[in-house]
């Protein structure tokens, strides 16, 4: 005798165990990251594919021991969109919002589980229009076993009204190490340059990101470009790969010259450069900046990065309306090497790359005035402009389906008059209080770096020794 009905095995997730191992994988900084990148697909949402003017919008984060509280003023929620995707957890199939945006999100889950990690009570405060309404997050709901919807409330006073549209979230109830991360200044300088890295492109447009009252200043990633069409220009390629817009350079960087400071490289080395080796955007979001690993290349059929190569900087920028295309992980700062997007892409940034492995190595043992002259027109540009500027010249080769610039093959890198130059190192050692006393003297300034000094020091003595000679 059979059963007039089937048995069921319960397949759904434990509540516990889901926030569990959704919060494990993210760090806290990368939390309050993720919170940032919703304010920035909200203001592309409401701008509906025209091109966003971010000097209009503002995001407001604030750090303290007893709560985190984020606000903007970029579009909010709509009422339909929160009853029936924002706060599930997860990303419908039928969700398509973004199917025409160039947002970051991918998996629905990063404002859920930004709030999850750090406390058990939250406020979602929103407005859409002239709509504002609130979704509470609560600790007895997180306790509870089931997934019970989440009510949509109605705020009660005018005081908590928003002024404009856009959304606050507010959590409380820190867990322990949270609050203590919150409360720390050294945590708080590290989210600060976090957001100065990862979201320069939009603080150089005009985003306004406060940090407990502080404006965020940008970290500016660029490289120099001539302004002559047969200057000295970076190497710069662009490629449609499987649906995404590939754009990569790699030159000089602005946070050192070339000099010969550096007794083994040829090289200054006494300012570090946080943008030296590669910056990895996409769709405009920095996944990584200033990596100087075998991530990146270095070590893989290239040199090992090493202070000869501080003045090089690589760009690569990914971008598509299709998220899930992009090589890059749920936590949105680490790449998916796997990606045959990235794997095709890093075989061109290894080719930029020994452009200027093998330009600083013929110049590793030349005098900087040698070389200084052919930069002096140059200027620093970001990624796009670089691309705008270095695709106009005639050399620029169209090969197939992608657009490149070798400056190595356009014959417009300098190059010493000597290969095996006739010139002497000179390298000696003085005390740093005679130093900055020669500096002070010579440039009316103590901090000038060691290496201009002995230079000028060298010439003032030249000069001498040809006019007592003649």
């Amino acid at each position: 005798m059979t059963k007039a009905t089937q048995d069921r095995a319960e397949a759904s997730p434990t509540k516990r165990f889901f926030v569990s191992m959704l919060t494990r994988d993210i760090s806290l900084a990368d939390a309050i990251l993720d919170l940032l990148d919703n304010c920035l697909d909200g203001a592309l949402r409401l701008a509906d594919g025209q091109e966003v003017d971010y000097t209009k919008h503002f995001v407001k984060i604030e750090l303290a021991a007893d709560h985190f509280s984020i606000e903007d003023n970029c579009g909010g929620i709509p009422r339909e969109v929160a009853k029936n995707y924002a706060f599930k957890m997860g990303r419908e199939p039928d969700d398509e919002r973004d199917s025409d945006t160039e947002t970051i999100g991918m998996y629905g889950v990063g404002m859920k589980r930004a709030i999850f990690k750090m406390g058990r009570e939250a406020l979602v405060r929103t407005r859409f229009g002239d709509d504002t309404f609130e979704v509470p997050i609560t600790s007895s709901w997180l306790d509870a076993k089931g997934w019970d919807p989440l009510p949509i409330n109605e705020p009660t006073v005018s005081a908590e009204q928003l002024a404009e549209p856009g959304t606050t979230i507010n959590v409380k109830e820190l867990y322990e190490g949270v609050a203590r991360h919150f409360g720390n200044g050294s945590f708080e300088n590290d989210v600060r340059t976090a957001i100065s890295e990862h979201f320069t492109m939009f603080l150089q447009q005009g985003l306004q990101v406060e940090l407990n009252g502080t404006p965020v200043v940008p970290v500016h990633v660029e490289v120099l470009v001539s302004n002559r069409d047969d200057g000295p220009a970076p190497f710069v390629f662009q490629k449609t790969i499987e649906g995404v817009l590939v754009s990569i350079t790699v030159g000089l960087n602005t946070g050192r010259s070339l000099g010969t400071d550096d007794e083994d490289s040829g090289f200054e080395r006494d300012r570090s450069s946080a943008t030296a080796g590669w910056t990895v955007l996409c769709n405009d979001r920095a996944v990584i900046v200033g990596d100087k690993s075998r991530l990146t290349g270095w070590g893989d059929g290239i040199p090992l990065y090493h202070p000869q190569f501080s003045i090089i900087t690589g760009i690569i920028e990914f971008r598509s309306k299709h998220a899930d295309q992009l090589p890059v992980t749920t936590t949105k700062r680490a790449l998916d090497t796997s990606s045959n997007v990235w794997l095709e892409s890093l075989v061109k940034m290894k080719e930029g790359m020994r452009v200027w492995i093998s330009y600083t190595n013929q110049w590793k043992n030349h005098p900087r005035s040698d070389q200084s002259s052919h930069w002096e027109d140059s200027r620093p540009l970001s990624l796009g402009k670089t691309i705008e500027a270095v695709f106009s010249r005639a050399s620029t080769r169209t090969v197939g389906a992608s657009i490149e610039f070798n400056p190595q093959k356009a014959k417009v890198l300098p190059e010493p008059h000597d290969k095996v130059p006739s010139s002497r190192r000179i390298v000696f050692s003085r005390p740093n209080e005679e130093v900055q006393l020669v500096s002070k003297m010579l440039f009316d300034s103590d901090d000038e770096k060691p290496g201009v000094v002995g230079e000028k020091c060298f010439e003032l003595a030249l000069a001498k020794a040809k006019k007592e000679g003649a």
